[in-house]
């Protein structure tokens, strides 16, 4: 099971850009310290928040560390011609040294689609049309589509060519049913984002029988978000992290104010409906439901045993930065997790599934 870190962007008072992006830099090579096996970065669009390009994080982060592999968490595929998605992923697989695993996303924001000028009523068209084109592009065929959303004429190869073969390894946001079937029917691994457990543990099934049905051999994809806060003991986590927290959370409201306003899709109805249930938890819900980490290590410890138990992933992935907090707190948690939460684990999270129950009861 592998540990990943999923970089936010909030911008500080009194702070810039500059040093948001530095930070964030930063933090790549002290995730790489820590034993964290993947770093993401997420793309947003004219928002105080915004990183409009996932992929120059990844070339910056990429000449700062030598094993950590990075994603794009996600491309938004609808946002982008599929022939420069396919060319700039095989430019960060070369920057890389081939540590580059591919997010695809068909975008969730209603303003981005908007100021794009794109329907996101079109949106999962648009994804599996451009996912198919990436592939065939890669697959240094020549070829001329004419297609629903976008024209692409490839008379050459692929320059510069792949580093890891046969592509980079994909990964996708898929929590909807039709998500779901559509990664499984892939065999794609997908990550969730604050899926409550019984949640998580049905799309696992879901996923499950259609992968195996599609042919592919069992075996885990997923993905869980997370976010976390290790402090010295759990009274001082609580303390020190809850403002920043409820602050990261109100994210819920910021979608629940789309859903309300019906300016998501019917496409979107999964999000119609988990969007204002999440924004409506209490803090004391989100902390028992182990939909946030916080504690001191031997807790935090407990709680990945815990949801290791429920679950059968692929990976954990790891939100440190809560809304605006300093960054020198979420240094000294990220540290903290490394010296103190990780050895507890470790070996526990290299052992198979039945393995992590075992140890988890």
């Amino acid at each position: 099971m592998r540990l990943a870190i999923w970089s936010t962007t909030t911008p500080r008072e009194n702070s810039t850009h500059q040093e948001l992006f530095r930070r964030q830099l930063d933090e790549a090579e002290l995730a790489e310290r820590i034993g964290i096996d993947q770093m993401w970065f997420l793309e947003h669009h004219l928002q105080p928040s915004a990183t409009p390009s996932p992929n120059l994080m990844i070339a910056a982060a990429s000449q700062r560390t030598r094993n950590i592999r990075f994603a794009n968490m996600v491309n938004i595929l609808p946002f982008r011609n599929p022939l420069l998605v396919a060319e700039e992923a095989a430019m960060l697989d070369n920057l890389t040294g081939g540590r580059l695993d591919l997010g695809l996303g068909r975008g969730l924001r209603p303003p981005e689609f908007e100021a794009f000028g794109v329907d996101q009523a079109r949106s999962r068209e648009m994804f599996i049309e451009s996912f198919e084109l990436i592939c065939r592009i890669w697959a240094d065929e020549n070829f001329v589509h004419h297609g629903k959303y976008w024209t692409i004429v490839k008379n050459g190869p692929l320059s510069p060519p792949l580093i890891q073969r046969p592509h980079p390894p994909f990964l996708i946001s898929a929590q909807s049913e039709e998500s779901l079937r559509w990664a499984a029917e892939h065999d794609i691994p997908f990550a969730q984002i604050d899926s409550l457990a019984d949640q998580a543990r049905r799309d696992e099934t879901l996923y499950r029988e259609v992968q195996v049905a599609r042919g592919y051999a069992p075996a885990p994809r997923l993905y869980l978000m997370r976010e976390i806060y290790v402090g010295e003991d759990e009274a001082r986590a609580r303390s020190e992290a809850e403002p920043y927290l409820l602050q990261y959370w109100e994210l819920w409201n910021r979608y629940t104010q789309f859903t309300q306003g019906g300016n998501l899709p019917d496409s979107y109805d999964f999000w119609r409906r988990q969007a204002p249930m999440l924004h409506g938890m209490s803090f004391e819900e989100i902390v028992a439901n182990d939909m946030v980490l916080l504690g001191g290590p031997e807790a935090i410890a407990n709680a990945i045993l815990r949801i290791a138990g429920q679950l059968d992933l692929m990976g954990l992935t790891l939100v440190f930065k809560l809304g605006a907090m300093p960054y020198d707190m979420v240094e000294r948690s990220m540290v903290r997790f490394g010296e103190e939460v990780v050895p507890r684990i470790r070996a526990v999270l290299d052992r198979d599934a039945a393995a992590i129950r075992v140890a988890a009861e």
